[in-house]
């Protein structure tokens, strides 16, 4: 017994001596954490700088800002759920964190939860109401519940309290189908430093307004903001417009029917009812194709294929020359598996606009998505394009996906890298690179280009496909 003693002793003696020559390592600063951060971030190395801010939120277990950067970043790559675990641990550790409760209603506002978005905003405003844009999200999340009084008020608000561009720009946005003067000035009031996206905003909402003037009547200008909204799907402030254009009695039937077509749409593609809208627009107007044409949009989303085409039947046979018509019926054909007819039409609409690049790319997207007739007919209209507007990444794109899929390596490897070169962001190249130069054996630098989709896909299309690619070949190395 003595001797285990003296032993315990002699263990006791050593790790006071050991832990006593051990230096102390100081926790990294988290001024540190964020410059790295913010150095991987402008790499586009987020996957690398969320691991540094999980890194550091472990180190740091009292801090709060770690993981809301974290959120943030995860909300840039559009990875919302991610983002709303992270806001969520932020909360764990400050119930009362108004930041990461914006984030929160931020994160649920990408995922469609729009009550629980408008739940963490009111949240977040009542613990910080000079958090900045902390109203202008509220007002956002009211006008995707089409509550425009409550989102004008949250505007109004945000103003009142903090001035922030986007909302004066949404003021705007919403007093330009009754007050033009008003809108005019809530445009041209926003500061010139404003972030760039904002200021895009501003110039095409001033650009659908430089027709007018304050003699026009309000009616036109509703209608013409309404369509500005459709075109760049703000489905409702265009929603907004358009019901106040429809109103307006002085509008013909003509006018009307065209308002009323266009609200249906911006009501169907917010998940709105609107077969009613559609059917008034048709007997206000019936020799216009307009109410066909969105009409026929609905079918088909509804899935009733066949009511579809033959809505875009009529709507052809009172605009013919209309090339956006026959696109959409042989998407219609497409769909039905019809590939014959289906390339009838995309070749009929290439030929009624064969100047408009959007509609040649829509007719050669046929070719490349459906992998029919590629040598024949897919790959030839792309070097067409091509010859005609030779600045066209997608268009380079597309060419160098169907160079691969007939099994020409080389020539794909080298479409693609130009539609890169042209438009560096072009996330679908990325991928197709990526699968090429793994078929050619080159599997570093597809792990490179995978990883890039990874890292810079806000839209998820390719993401997922390229994370199975990546699990794939860092198995295989």
């Amino acid at each position: 017994m003595l001797f285990v003693g003296l032993c315990q002793r002699a263990a006791l003696l050593l790790f006071i001596i050991l832990t006593a020559c051990t230096p102390f390592v100081p926790r990294r600063p988290l001024t540190s954490y964020f410059k790295e951060v913010e150095t991987l971030l402008a790499a586009q190395e987020y996957s690398q700088a969320a691991r540094l801010l999980e890194e550091a939120a472990q180190a740091h277990p009292e801090d709060t800002r770690s993981l809301l950067r974290l959120g943030q970043i995860y909300l840039r790559q559009g990875q919302p759920v991610a983002a709303e675990d992270a806001f969520n641990r932020a909360l764990a550790r400050n119930l009362s964190y108004a930041p990461a409760m914006a984030g929160l209603a931020e994160a649920k506002l990408h995922q469609g939860d729009l009550g629980q978005a408008l739940h963490f905003w009111q949240e977040a405003a009542e613990v910080n109401p000079d958090l900045p844009g902390v109203y202008t999200g509220l007002g956002r999340t009211h006008l995707l519940r089409f509550e425009f009084e409550q989102a004008e008020e949250a505007f109004l608000t945000q103003q009142a309290r903090r001035p922030d561009p986007e909302a004066q720009w949404y003021l705007a946005a919403l007093a330009a189908p009754s007050e033009f003067t008003a809108a005019n000035n809530y445009l041209l009031s926003i500061p010139h430093n404003a972030a760039a996206d904002i200021l895009a905003r501003r110039d095409y909402l001033l650009a659908a307004l430089v027709p007018f003037t304050t003699e026009s009547a309000q009616a036109e200008i509703a209608q013409a903001v309404g369509i500005a909204f459709v075109q760049v799907e703000q489905w409702p402030l265009a929603v907004h417009a358009l019901t106040a254009a429809a109103q307006y009695p002085e509008q013909s039937a003509a006018e009307k029917a065209e308002s009323l077509a266009f609200l249906g749409h911006a009501l169907a593609q917010a998940g709105r009812p609107a077969l009613d809208l559609f059917e008034q627009a048709a007997a206000l107007n019936p020799d216009s194709a307009l109410p066909l044409y969105f009409y026929g949009l609905y079918l088909r989303e509804q899935g009733a294929l066949n009511a579809a085409e033959a809505t875009f039947i009529r709507a052809i046979e009172l605009d013919p020359d209309n090339a956006a018509i026959y696109i959409e019926l042989a998407d219609t054909k497409a769909e039905q598996g019809i590939f014959s007819a289906a390339e009838q039409y995309y070749q009929a609409a290439a030929r009624i606009a064969p100047d408009d690049p959007r509609i040649q790319l829509l007719a050669i997207q046929f070719y490349a998505n459906r992998g029919y007739r590629l040598a024949e007919e897919g790959i030839p209209a792309a070097q067409a394009l091509i010859e005609e507007d030779p600045n066209n990444a997608e268009a380079y794109d597309l060419l160098g996906w169907m160079q691969l899929l007939i099994g020409a390596t080389a020539e794909a490897e080298t479409s693609l890298r130009k539609a890169i070169e042209l438009d560096p962001h072009l996330i679908s190249a990325h991928y197709h690179l990526a699968r090429s130069l793994e078929t050619g054996g080159k599997i570093t630098e597809a792990i490179d280009q995978y990883r890039h989709v990874v890292e810079t896909d806000t839209t998820g299309l390719f993401r997922s496909r390229a994370i199975e690619a990546l699990s794939r070949l860092e198995q295989s190395q």
